[in-house]
């Protein structure tokens, strides 16, 4: 993983994700835009209240940077699910151009080039996975509850089901997002990971306030991705927490709701 940085412009691309040759990605951060106020300064969502010319002039310096045409993206309705949804042509400009009817939807699986993909958090995990034998990307939204849940073993499943993605030819990333350092949750949650993730524990620990507890959320979602067959090597991993940087990402424990969002996109060429 790597910031590369122009000027003010700052963003994220995985060394692995690069040396397949295939698709162009990024994860955004807060750097380089000209959003203003809350939503400074490279806010990229249309629905936290920033002035759409501003966020579509984000995209277009992104645009100008990675060579992805905003105007291929497609965006859906993230609620924290497991629902993953396979993009087509059809579904191009979703979300930007044209209305976005992509309801209750946390992870985007193509296999057509030209169509961007997308997800966006500010303290939830990005996971990219890119089929580097059969050419098909994805793309999931990653949450506490969408961790627990599996949307990391259900994109998989998607992916080898609608276009015969074998598990050991995926290249997979974890972007930034809240770290164990800073994920502090009661014991409700706690228990919901004890449930359902196999031996939990060794993803939790006691946190110094009483009755509070960390979850490593990346080392979660790497198990997963592993448990559905992604080969431990393949799997690149960001160290960066968006609640501890919030200089360069926007965080939603930071900042509540008065904030801007990151993007993760990627696309086949």
């Amino acid at each position: 993983m790597k910031i590369i940085e122009n000027g003010d412009l700052k963003y994220i691309q995985f060394d692995n994700i690069n040396k397949t040759g295939i698709v162009r990605h990024f994860f955004s951060t807060r750097c380089g835009g000209v959003s203003e106020g809350e939503f400074c300064s490279m806010n990229l969502s249309f629905t936290r209240g920033d002035k759409s010319e501003n966020v579509i002039k984000n995209f277009e310096i992104m645009e100008k940077e990675t060579g992805i045409n905003y105007k291929n993206i497609v965006m859906s309705r993230q609620t924290h699910t497991t629902n993953v949804h396979i993009v087509t042509k059809d579904d191009i400009g979703k979300g930007v151009t044209v209305e976005n009817d992509l309801e209750n939807t946390d992870g985007l699986i193509t296999n057509e080039k030209g169509i961007a993909i997308t997800t966006f958090s500010a303290d939830c995990v990005p996971l990219f996975f890119v089929d580097t034998e059969n050419k098909v990307i994805a793309l999931a939204h990653a949450g506490w509850r969408g961790t627990v849940n599996g949307i990391a073993l259900e994109t998989v499943k998607k992916m080898t089901e609608n276009f015969g993605t074998k598990p050991e030819n995926i290249v997979a990333a974890i972007g930034p997002s809240i770290g164990k350092c800073c994920f502090q949750v009661d014991m409700p949650v706690v228990s919901e990971f004890m449930d359902k993730i196999e031996n939990a524990k060794r993803f939790i620990e006691k946190d110094t306030e009483e009755g509070k507890f960390k979850i490593d959320l990346w080392g979660v979602n790497a198990f997963l991705m592993e448990k559905a067959g992604i080969l431990k090597e393949n799997i690149e991993i960001t160290d960066l927490c968006t609640m501890c940087n919030p200089e360069l990402f926007y965080s939603h424990r930071v900042m509540g709701n008065a904030r801007g969002s990151m993007v993760a996109v990627m696309e086949l060429i």
